[in-house]
């Protein structure tokens, strides 16, 4: 296996570890899995900087300063911005053991607790869609499809994936109802020529890295060669169905 592939490798095993810690990693934990392949300080950066895009918290990192430049904010979108962050403190937070017997409850479709946990959850939302933001819709918007997205998470916990941890699946929920919003927003013909191409191009990498590596590859392998998310493989497979075919982790 060439440098590349390794990178790109420990770069999707790197993806696949946060996702199973709640979007957070060390700058230590990252260091340890590109420990042989003798990283220089210039270059670690632009990692933790890969991961922040992925809307991967890196604590103990420091990111190249344009990463942490933002684009201002329109004057009504910084209303609602003001606005929306007093009504969070309104909304009460569950003690952790309260929180995780919601979660048991809201699976089971207790409707008290998944609207106790959805209120809970709120707080999610908005860095998610702040990640979104300046891609043609407002933040306001952004943030309602998120509150859409965590619902529809809520609702579908007892449906999850048995790897993924609640905390994932509903800030993959918020993260899906977000990006099929944008989506939309660029008119269904465009959108559908757009899923079409990328069902191509993904058929295409998965041919080339399956021949390069000589096995089957994973979900996570495919998104970091394709420099996507790893929630929008995972959509695009749904889509494909059976004609794709995985190597699952």
């Amino acid at each position: 296996m060439d440098e590349q592939t390794r990178f790109r490798t420990a770069l999707s095993a790197l993806l696949a570890s946060a996702q199973n810690r709640d979007q957070k990693l060390k700058k230590e934990e990252i260091q340890a899995f590109f420990r042989d392949m003798d990283l220089n300080e210039e270059q670690y950066p632009l990692v933790y900087a890969y991961l922040a895009s992925k809307n991967i918290r890196v604590e103990g990192a420091a990111l190249p300063k344009a990463v942490g430049e933002k684009k201002p904010y329109t004057e009504e979108e910084q209303m609602f911005l003001r606005q929306y962050k007093k009504d969070l403190k309104n909304i009460k937070q569950q003690p952790g053991e309260a929180a995780e017997a919601l979660v048991l409850q809201a699976a089971d479709g207790d409707a008290q607790a998944k609207k106790f946990l959805t209120e809970h959850c709120m707080a999610w939302v908005l860095p998610i869609a702040e990640g979104y933001a300046h891609q043609g819709l407002l933040l306001q918007d952004l943030v309602q499809e998120g509150h859409l997205g965590l619902m529809i998470g809520v609702d579908t916990l007892g449906l999850r994936e048995e790897e993924r941890s609640w905390e994932a699946h509903l800030e993959h929920e918020i993260h899906r109802a977000i990006r099929m919003a944008l989506d939309e927003q660029t008119g269904s013909d465009s959108t559908g020529e757009q899923i079409t191409e990328k069902l191509n191009r993904m058929a295409d990498s998965i041919t080339e890295l399956t021949e390069e590596l000589g096995r089957q590859i994973s979900p996570e392998e495919l998104a970091l060669y394709l420099d996507m998310p790893t929630e929008e493989i995972e959509d695009l497979l749904r889509i494909a169905g059976e004609q794709i075919e995985m190597r699952k982790e």
